[in-house]
C-alpha cells in the first residue's frame, strides 16, 4: 500500500516545458500517482498531454494542489521541488497520510462503493 501526501504550490512565473517533462520522468520512474487541481483544472500527471494541458491553462497567480500517492511520496515531492526551485514562491505540505492510513481509507471507502453496487437483501 502507499502513502498520500497534498501539497499547496504557488508560482512566480510558468514553468518551463522541459520542467513539467522533468516531472512527469521522476512521477514515472518512481511509480507514483499525481493528480493537479486548479479551480476547474484537474489533471493526471501520469498522462503527458493532459499535463502539459493543465500547466497551459493554469492560473499562475493562483496556487494549485498537488496530489502525490505512492511509495516514496516525500522523496518524489522533493525532487520535483528541486526542479521548480526558481519558480515557486510558496509550497507548503497540506495533509500527510501513512500506509496505514491509508490502507483503512481505501478499506472503509471499497467496502461503502460495494454497499452502493450490492443488491438489497431480500427478506
Amino acid at each position: 500500500m502507499n502513502e498520500l501526501s497534498s501539497y499547496q504550490i504557488t508560482l512566480k512565473r510558468p514553468l518551463k516545458t522541459i520542467q513539467i517533462m522533468k516531472m512527469y520522468k521522476i512521477i514515472t520512474k518512481n511509480g507514483c500517482d499525481l493528480y493537479l487541481l486548479q479551480n476547474q483544472l484537474i489533471a493526471d500527471a501520469g498522462h503527458l498531454p493532459k499535463l502539459l494541458s493543465f500547466f497551459l491553462f493554469m492560473d499562475v497567480d493562483d496556487p494549485f494542489l498537488m496530489i502525490i500517492d505512492g511509495k516514496c511520496v516525500d522523496e518524489v515531492y522533493q525532487k520535483i521541488e528541486a526542479e521548480w526551485k526558481e519558480h515557486i514562491v510558496e509550497s507548503s505540505c497540506r495533509r500527510k497520510y501513512s500506509k496505514s492510513v491509508v490502507e483503512v481509507k481505501y478499506r472503509y471507502l471499497y467496502n461503502f462503493c460495494i454497499s452502493l453496487i450490492a443488491p438489497p437483501d431480500v427478506k
